[in-house]
């Protein structure tokens, strides 16, 4: 009898245990594949016809190109600017949850701190910018999310704007050159 109920326990024991064993070896041998954050890389441009825009002057980059490493974001923006030409400028991000901070607008100081989705397909950036205007100091937050569409052809830039002047959201498209 004794035989019988060890070898069910054996059994038991087999039957649970080599489903997990392989999923542990596939999760050391795959690891890239399953938790890959998604690369942003390429040249990609402002197209208003997918985009949802808010309200107030549009100062969203026309064109950006982004080059990615696995802890650092690298961007180079063509933007509007106030007198009617373009402004160009770079900014650089690193993607391992530290601050980082780039000058933004006249002479702005931009803190950002990234986190990636719990699946690694969207990036996000928390900036806190710091200005002055007409001698006193302000703020605004910005939390700007970025995704990939499945066919890797367009970037959406979600932002959601807060200040002392109210809240503004957009969804920036961007298309894939």
């Amino acid at each position: 009898m004794k035989s019988k109920v060890n070898s069910g326990s054996g059994k038991r024991f087999i039957n649970v245990t080599l489903p997990f064993l392989f999923a542990f070896v596939s999760l050391i041998l795959f690891p890239g594949s399953l938790l890959a954050q998604t690369d942003f890389s390429g040249t990609w441009a402002f197209n208003e016809s997918k985009s949802t825009l808010g309200e107030g002057p549009m100062m969203s980059a026309t064109s950006m190109t982004v080059s990615q490493q696995e802890n650092l974001i690298s961007i180079d923006l063509v933007q509007p600017s106030f007198e009617g030409g373009e402004m160009k400028r770079s900014e650089k991000y690193t993607l391992d949850g530290k601050e980082s901070v780039n000058e933004g607008m006249m002479g702005s100081s931009v803190k950002t701190i990234t986190s990636w989705s719990e699946d690694k397909k969207e990036l996000r950036f928390a900036k806190t910018i710091a200005f002055e205007m007409d001698g006193q100091k302000m703020e605004m937050k910005l939390d700007d999310v970025w995704s990939i569409s499945d066919d890797g052809k367009t970037l959406t830039v979600k932002s959601s704007m807060k200040s002392e002047w109210g809240e503004m959201n957009t969804a920036l498209a961007y298309d894939k050159k």
